[in-house]
């Protein structure tokens, strides 16, 4: 009897699991080392049976880097969403404006994503890997751009909500990209110095961090090039 044809889920399941090992071998080791053969040994399979899954390691890793940033925009609207609706229901005993609690709290679902995920987190942000623009000319280029779309949701989604605040003053495209990465670069500082336990010489400064992030989303509103 012929075997029946893998579900969605389960095609779904096997995909995720065969990222999150790549994540790991790339992490480790850096995309020019990171191969499908090595993979596998990871995974305890055939490099073969990857192949039925992703055509090569760029698709496996332009896939890997799409599912992060979707995750975590994901992360950051959820938190955005049960941010407002705590507000609404006077949970929170603060009164701010709605987009100033949006970006309270997507910045620090941002943080968290970095803290619960540093591998993800590294080789979507901070480690020398392949980009959108190392894939012009290649078989790869549309999904790149893809990838790169998706990646872009994420700022997108914190420019929107950092237009929205009542800020005084003109606001401009130059205005509004300064302050978007200057958060963002603040909360990329904490990820970073946190995840690489250099701060453990002077001391654990975690339980600081919900106020650096406060402060950090603050600043937007007092910041001009």
């Amino acid at each position: 009897m012929p075997r029946p044809a893998a579900t969605e889920a389960e095609i779904k399941a096997v995909k995720d699991q065969i990222i999150e090992e790549a994540i790991g071998l790339i992490h480790e080791g850096g995309f020019q080392k990171f191969s499908m053969r090595n993979l596998g040994a990871r995974l305890g399979i055939a490099a073969k049976t990857i192949y039925n899954y992703f055509t090569d390691k760029d698709e496996l890793y332009l896939a890997l880097l799409s599912r992060g940033f979707l995750q975590l925009e994901s992360q950051m609207r959820e938190a955005a969403t049960e941010a407002l609706q705590k507000e609404k229901a006077g949970e929170t005993g603060q009164s701010s404006s709605a987009p100033l609690r949006e970006l309270q709290a997507m910045a620090g679902a941002y943080v968290r994503f970095g803290l619960e995920n540093p591998g993800y987190y590294n080789v979507l942000f901070s480690l020398d890997l392949p980009r959108f623009a190392d894939y012009h000319g290649t078989k790869h280029e549309s999904l790149a751009e893809k990838q790169n779309d998706d990646a872009l949701r994420v700022a997108h989604l914190a420019e929107d909500c950092i237009s929205r605040l009542n800020i005084s003053g003109p606001v401009n495209a130059i205005l509004q990209q300064y302050r978007l990465m200057r958060l963002w670069s603040t909360l990329h500082g904490i990820v970073s110095l946190y995840n690489s336990r250099v701060t453990m010489e002077v001391g654990d400064f975690r339980p600081m961090i919900p106020g650096l992030v406060d402060d950090a989303v603050k600043q937007v509103l007092n910041s001009d090039p």
